[in-house]
């Protein structure tokens, strides 16, 4: 595990803010598995916050990305997001939580004592007054060639971002 190092992606470099402050985090790089044998970067970014009572936002951002395309692509216990360029290239940012509310205004899942936001450019979590969690995850994983020589979309490799950003599927 490292701190303070920078994560650059073919979409822009990853900028992690507390408050819209910069924050201390660490960063661990992933192998590739079979999973996702053809991601071109794999990260967890961990960032350690004691939550003291009062709503706080923990983004996970690319100041002026660019992108053609952006979409939610979660599951089971994970909020993440792809986004796609114009030169076949896919990146994934996830975290663990389970985002909803029903029509009265009340969470439909209590598991998570915070909250995801989908970002235009990333990923966040929203920290409530009452949340007592004090690490925060982000997954991140990018990759290329997600369009195949015949223009269309490599569905095996688009894939593999989901994956390889995935961190509750880590052993």
């Amino acid at each position: 595990m490292k701190e303070g190092v920078h994560i650059h992606t073919p979409f822009g470099d990853i900028v992690i803010l507390l408050d819209e402050k910069p924050v201390t985090y660490s960063v661990v790089e992933k192998e590739k598995n079979t999973y996702y044998s053809d991601v071109l970067g794999c990260y967890r970014i961990i960032v350690e916050f004691v939550p003291d009572g009062k709503e706080h936002e923990i983004k996970c951002f690319i100041p002026d990305m660019v992108y053609t395309e952006r979409g939610p692509e979660s599951g089971e216990d994970i909020e993440c997001q792809a986004f796609y360029n114009d030169k076949g290239e896919k990146m994934s940012i996830c975290l663990q939580a389970e985002t909803g509310y029903l029509p009265d205004g009340r969470r439909w899942s209590d598991k998570y004592d915070y909250d995801a936001d989908y970002l235009d450019n990333g990923m966040s979590y929203k920290i409530f007054a009452n949340t007592v969690e004090k690490k925060f995850v982000f997954g991140i994983a990018w990759i290329d060639k997600i369009v195949g020589e015949t223009g269309e979309e490599d569905l095996d490799r688009d894939g593999q971002t989901w994956f390889a950003a995935d961190f509750t599927l880590d052993s």
